[in-house]
């Protein structure tokens, strides 16, 4: 039987706490407070409760918390162990292109060939879509931090 996957709308706090327990695997309220420079260790629990009651963390026997599994964060993808602003990743997809345009633009250069306006108009789009992505991830993360 496949688990379904959760859509959760987290920000701030609990946001930092999840990203916390994903990175770094089962902690307690006191190390999470700790971690976090959060005020006191029962803000801490506050958090991890509201994310046990969104199922996305589940309590173990000796007090810990953990990521209980598959979850889909609204506007975050999971890479690894890390909780990424999908805007990041959308921002390096198109810096993937912007690198095979660009070659593509040097090599005809190298090999005394014209550039057409095709090409430009190209790596100048691509390259706008990529800051543009960029910025907006790093605001985004910004807001999580």
């Amino acid at each position: 039987m496949r688990q379904e996957e959760r859509k959760q709308s987290l920000e701030g706090t609990a946001l930092k706490v999840y990203a916390y327990l994903l990175r770094n695997g089962p902690a307690g309220p006191r190390e999470v407070a700790r971690a976090l420079n959060l005020s006191s260790p029962s803000l801490a629990y506050y958090h991890l409760r509201r994310l046990e009651e969104s199922r996305l963390v589940s309590k173990l026997p000796d007090g810990r918390y953990r990521v209980a599994g598959p979850a889909s964060i609204e506007g975050y993808v999971v890479i690894g162990k890390w909780l990424v602003p999908r805007l990041l990743a959308y921002s390096a997809f198109f810096a993937g292109f912007l690198a095979m345009e660009v070659l593509t633009a040097v090599l005809r250069l190298k090999n005394g060939e014209a550039i057409s306006a095709d090409l430009i108009t190209l790596i100048l789009v691509t390259g706008l879509a990529t800051v543009l992505f960029a910025l907006e991830g790093i605001l985004m993360r910004g807001k999580k931090a």
